[in-house]
């Protein structure tokens, strides 16, 4: 038997990988050039592009320029400018350039064919333009993601390494910036559960998701889900135009009304050509399909025996972020945003389909 067979390669996959290695991977160049080409519209253009993608990033600067609400630690565009505060307003851009462009070294890390390019290019398009262009809560994340995906992306998998990074940097930004990630946590550990067992346990679980709902007290549920109106009605009244916005259809302090307004914030947001019909949202109807096709592909081979422990994590940790998002997201826009953040779950996905098993 040979050696490539031992590891676990097929010795076709091996004799071509030898014959390809002095070949210069065009696709590595075509990332780099994605990396140039952000850094030169981001040190010379960046004025010039719209404030629509930067209106988080002026609130935290705003507060680190003249205090406003940064007394208020509760709040997370506060906690954000605090630990921007670390860094210096006059180091941000700089800051900001640097981590993006790290990511994206990531995004395009390991890209072998044509399709797999203009997939991640997919993905990492609206990234670029709602994240990227100025210091904002996503800077965090898109760190975050970063450190948690590193050993899949880069080296053989830790499984000890990626439970220990994605709870502590999950718990700490969940307690002090963002407290639905807390919720990611829980929702995470139940999809993870999920990812292997028949489809009667996964009814089983949405029906005992409901009935919890339709117990929890009013006061949770308007917790969960008013900031969606109480979001709109804010931009509204600043008068600002967000076409794809949208409110909840019932009343969320119910149970009933809470789980009416989530059906219907998915199919806002998931097939969002049926309510919007712009250039932009045939645009994300693609990108959300790509997202959905990855997660389907790695669910399929996991059905076919093929499950691999990168794929399950990171696939369900993925999931669990839509989940969630669909309970407050107020519009399509803010929605993109928050799930290309953590896009490089699903390259993680990408690139582990190609590494050999850990024994």
């Amino acid at each position: 038997m040979s050696h490539a067979i031992q590891q676990g390669y097929p010795a076709t996959t091996t004799k071509r990988t030898k014959k390809n290695s002095g070949r210069v991977n065009p696709y590595s160049i075509a990332g780099i050039s994605i990396v140039f080409i952000y850094t030169v519209i981001y040190v010379y253009f960046r004025d010039s592009l719209p404030d629509k993608w930067s209106v988080d990033s002026a609130k935290i600067i705003e507060i680190l320029n003249y205090g406003g609400a940064g007394g208020d630690l509760d709040n997370s565009f506060a906690v954000t400018a605090a630990l921007f505060g670390l860094i210096g307003v006059d180091n941000l851009d700089v800051f900001t350039c640097s981590v993006s462009a790290l990511f994206l070294l990531f995004a395009t890390h390991d890209i072998r064919r044509a399709g797999d390019f203009f997939t991640r290019l997919l993905l990492i398009a609206p990234c670029i333009m709602l994240n990227m262009f100025a210091p904002s809560k996503e800077t965090v994340v898109l760190i975050m993601t970063m450190f948690i995906t590193v050993s899949a992306i880069y080296f053989r998998t830790s499984k000890k390494y990626t439970f220990i990074s994605f709870l502590f940097l999950y718990a700490v930004y969940g307690v002090f910036v963002r407290q639905y990630y807390l919720l990611i946590v829980g929702v995470f550990f139940l999809v993870y559960w999920l990812w292997r067992r028949p489809l009667k346990y996964h009814v089983l679980a949405a029906i005992v998701a409901a009935g919890a709902i339709m117990a929890a007290p009013s006061s949770v549920l308007q917790t969960l889900q008013s900031p969606r109106d109480t979001s709109n009605a804010y931009a509204e009244q600043i008068g600002s135009d967000n076409r794809t916005a949208f409110t909840n259809i019932a009343s969320p302090a119910t149970g009933p009304g809470f789980l009416v307004n989530y059906a219907y914030a998915g199919t806002v947001l998931i097939t969002p050509v049926l309510y919007f019909q712009t250039a932009s949202d045939f645009f994300m109807q693609l990108m959300i399909g790509a997202m959905l096709v990855i997660l389907y592909r790695a669910r399929k081979k996991a059905r076919r025996g093929h499950d691999r422990y990168e794929t399950r994590f990171f696939a369900s940790l993925f999931i669990a972020h839509i989940l969630v998002q669909l309970i407050f997201e107020p519009d399509l826009g803010s929605f993109t945003r928050h799930l290309t953040s953590v896009l490089l779950y699903l390259i993680a996905i990408k690139v582990a389909e190609r590494k050999p098993f850990l024994r």
